[in-house]
């Protein structure tokens, strides 16, 4: 079996109406992506430390693909988009007809174990570990706010993997998926403190968490109901604006001579927030991937 693929060019402000438009007229899935180059990772309130709200942003220019049934009427269908959205809204578009494939053999395959700095290994469920000696997080991909293959995660997993760990207390501010906090215990940490600000991400998090048996070393919660120790490591793979209206927290959730590890940096914002921490940290020179960017400091 065959299926359309229809292509849709739109502008910030019409992409979320439009992808649910072409799911009310059956499109079978519809993903977003950019058409436009600019950066989406920053947060229009500039106010998330304190009053935890995050405003959603798109591309200004948005790509739409919806995957459809090969007998949909793609002439009418476009016709009735441009009537409720506007025909000025839709810059352009395109169809395709794709031949049915494996989809999920593709993405399994996709996805294999990552291991790192020969120290921690990451494995879908789907995959046997490449080395049962060490040790390994089970955790599959998907919409799972983190999964070690976006280069904010892996710097940070690095320097977890690369630091002595052992003993010690680590927070894990905006777990996400729990990733960090689970490879702080997989490591050794004494005890590791995960909070976010999402339920989504909590319930998501105590998920894998239960699931990689380890509860006893996590405590989890939403950052309003967590009552947090002074940590030995500190680490925040969020966002540029969150992370600057946080530095006195996080001066108070640590100690001297603790370590704090910031991720979620592009590139270019890496000079800026290495500034804003310096009063409390000891901050090093970036490391950086591709565009991305993993500070880290010593508290004074």
């Amino acid at each position: 079996m065959s299926w359309l693929q229809l292509e849709l060019e739109t502008q910030q402000a019409q992409a979320e109406e439009l992808s649910d438009l072409l799911e009310q007229f059956g499109a079978l899935s519809v993903s977003l992506t950019a058409s436009s180059e600019e950066p989406i990772f920053d947060l229009v309130d500039q106010g998330l430390a304190d009053n935890h709200k995050e405003k959603k942003q798109l591309w200004d220019k948005t790509r739409l693909t919806a995957l459809l049934h090969p007998d949909s009427d793609l002439d009418i269908m476009l016709v009735c988009l441009r009537d409720r959205i506007g025909a000025e809204n839709i810059f352009s578009h395109k169809i395709e007809l794709i031949k049915d494939k494996d989809w999920v053999g593709e993405f399994k395959a996709a996805h294999q174990p990552l291991i790192f700095s020969d120290r921690v290994c990451i494995c879908p469920s789907w995959c046997e570990p490449p080395d049962h000696n060490l040790p390994t997080l089970i955790l599959d991909p998907g919409l799972a706010f983190g999964t070690g293959t976006h280069p904010t995660t892996s710097l940070c997993i690095e320097w977890l993997a690369e630091n002595e760990i052992a003993d010690k207390v680590v927070i894990d501010y905006g777990c996400g998926s729990g990733i960090l906090a689970m490879i702080a215990a997989l490591l050794g940490a004494k005890h590791v403190y995960a909070v976010d600000i999402d339920e989504q991400a909590i319930q998501a998090a105590n998920e894998n968490i239960i699931r990689n048996k380890l509860s006893e070393k996590i405590s989890i919660n939403l950052v309003d109901n967590a009552s947090l120790p002074v940590a030995d490591i500190l680490v925040a793979n969020i966002l540029m604006n969150p992370l600057k209206g946080l530095i006195e927290e996080f001066s108070a959730l640590t100690k001297s001579s603790s370590d704090i590890v910031l991720s979620g940096l592009l590139h270019v914002q890496a000079e800026e927030c290495l500034e804003a921490y310096q009063s409390c940290f000891n901050m090093d020179e970036p490391v950086f991937n591709q565009e991305w960017t993993r500070l880290h400091g010593i508290r004074h």
